[in-house]
């Protein structure tokens, strides 16, 4: 789950570390169930998430 706590919008993206999840080239990742995306795993086991949220704004991510 990502909160903006601020009054202005964020659009950046999220370092989510994947190391521990035993995924090891392709991450799938849903934004709120909304259809599935492939991101491929860096060497270090991370994926970078693009995130673009209003102030105040919340959403949720499901990955596997």
């Amino acid at each position: 789950m990502v909160f903006n706590p601020t009054s202005d919008p964020v659009d950046t993206n999220l370092a989510v570390p994947l190391y521990y999840t035993g995924l090891s080239d392709i991450a799938q990742v849903s934004e709120q169930e909304n259809g599935w995306k492939n991101y491929t795993l860096a060497r270090d086991y991370h994926i970078d998430i693009p995130i673009s949220l209003p102030a105040l704004g919340i959403t949720w991510f499901l990955i596997k």
